[in-house]
């Protein structure tokens, strides 16, 4: 009976044990967990592996976008190119811009374009001057591929200066910088090889071709012709009716959207020279047949606020069952370029013949 009690009061003392949590964990001891407990932890184990695995990635590329980035500032590479100009124009475009933003402290962004700058002395602060607009107005090619001098013309909005009225605004102006840009070979980066010289704006060049086109003749309301190009223009830049009713079949064009005017109307046509006026009275008329004829039109168009601003379309019509159809609006108008000597035909030798 003794032992059956001692039995009893044993197994007693195993269940309080096991049911009170408290007793788990005793003088930095660990009781061997149950078998629930295994499977929870092995389950937790099993995920952080798994985080881990996929954070690790991550974690490395996080690390590496992280690292310091050099203090030197690299120049940008523009490749030059000994068939077009665009190269030189818009690493002197940058230049510039550089150039009129630069302030104390500034010798560095300087130098990626040109390296003598690093020795400059330069005063003010950075940005005093607001580059607006920029652009390379005249590229002249001194060695093929190799060396070019560059005009930019720069919009810059400067501040008043120190002399003036309180309250006066700043100074708007058009300035004009020559650059010299060179590149070691033929496809390398380019460089300024000096700092840019301030000059005046280039001289305009006379035009060497003559538009296709007669002149400028006043639209005439009764004209068939004005009155498709009217609905057309009314359609295409204010959304006044429906563009694709004077528009040839086969033609895409969509309208301005949104529309920038309240209004368009035409005010002059020109028409290709090749068009006789049999009447006289500068109408174009109705179409005979299915010809085809191309103009110059100039349009007067209302924005919203009532101001008008003139607008020149180049444009071709087509005649269809008795009416005018725009066919196409054309990139560029038609010119008509110069004659140039024949230098097919050799000059008679002054050479003895044998």
């Amino acid at each position: 009976m003794r032992r059956r009690s001692r039995q009893g009061h044993a197994r007693q003392a195993a269940a309080d044990v096991a049911a009170d949590p408290e007793l788990d964990e005793q003088g930095g001891w660990w009781t061997s967990p149950s078998t629930g407990s295994v499977a929870v932890a092995t389950s937790a184990v099993r995920r952080l592996a798994w985080a881990l695995m996929i954070a690790g990635p991550v974690l490395g590329g996080w690390a590496i976008m992280s690292q310091p980035s050099a203090d030197t500032q690299s120049a940008p590479v523009v490749q030059s190119s000994s068939r077009d100009t665009a190269g030189p124009g818009g690493f002197a475009e940058l230049y510039v811009a550089a150039f009129l933003r630069a302030g104390e402290g500034s010798q560095s962004e300087l130098a990626a374009f040109y390296s003598g700058a690093t020795d400059l002395e330069l005063g003010g602060k950075p940005d005093a001057v607001q580059v607006g607009q920029i652009a390379a107005v005249r590229v002249k090619e001194i060695s093929p591929g190799r060396y070019w001098s560059v005009t930019v013309a720069a919009r810059v909005l400067e501040s008043a200066p120190k002399n003036s009225a309180a309250g006066e605004q700043p100074l708007i102006r058009m300035r004009f910088f020559q650059v010299p840009v060179e590149a070691d070979r033929d496809g390398a980066p380019l460089a300024a090889l000096a700092l840019p010289a301030e000059v005046t704006a280039p001289a305009g060049a006379n035009p060497k071709a003559e538009f296709a086109y007669g002149s400028p003749l006043p639209a005439q309301a009764s004209d068939p012709a004005v009155d498709t190009l009217s609905q057309f223009f009314g359609a295409y830049l204010s959304g006044s009716g429906e563009l694709g009713r004077y528009v040839s079949p086969g033609t895409r064009l969509s309208p301005v959207r949104p529309a920038p005017y309240r209004s368009a109307t035409v005010t002059q046509v020109a028409v290709e020279t090749a068009f006789q006026d049999s009447d006289g009275d500068g109408r174009i008329g109705a179409p005979a047949g299915r010809e085809r004829l191309r103009l110059v039109v100039s349009v007067k168009a209302a924005r919203p606020d009532g101001i008008a601003r003139p607008l020149s379309y180049a444009l071709t019509l087509a005649g269809r069952d008795g009416r005018w159809e725009v066919a196409a609006l054309d990139s560029t108008p038609q010119i008509a370029l110069p004659d140039l000597p024949d230098t097919s035909t050799a000059s008679p030798s002054n050479s003895p013949t044998q």
